[in-house]
């Protein structure tokens, strides 16, 4: 497995025991705002990873290509609504309202990192796996 591969797979578990802490803290909490602030730069960060070091070799293969843009696609979606979500919550907000929308973005990412990890990963380790610094 590569060391990009790693660091993603890595970067899923941080963020989804950050979204556990979110939902433990609220969003009426300093501790909670601030959680959701650091959330949002690793959510960056493992965005800026994919769109620089993973997305990249997938679509020189043949075999990968499709996947890949597909992929990346539906990311930009996804992840226009998970960074309105932090933004819209920055300040704050309602409990309810944003224990809603929490559980959305939560569902969302989970399917999506599943999906991840069990076809796109794979795919970039059959066919793009080379040493690649994280």
């Amino acid at each position: 497995m590569t060391a990009l591969i790693d660091t993603m797979l890595a970067e899923h578990k941080q963020i989804f025991a950050m979204l556990d802490a979110l939902h433990d803290q609220g969003i009426s909490t300093e501790a909670g705002r601030k959680t959701l602030g650091q959330l949002r730069q690793l959510v960056l960060a493992h965005l800026a990873r994919e769109d620089h070091k993973l997305y990249p070799p997938m679509h020189r293969h043949d075999a990968t290509r499709k996947l890949a843009e597909d992929y990346e696609a539906e990311m930009h979606v996804i992840s226009r609504e998970v960074l309105d979500f932090f933004d819209h919550y920055r300040h704050g907000g309602d409990k309810l309202e944003f224990a809603r929308a929490l559980g959305r973005t939560i569902a969302r990412l989970r399917a999506r990192m599943t999906r991840e990890e069990i076809r796109l990963y794979p795919a970039f380790r059959s066919h793009c796996d080379t040493p690649v610094s994280a």
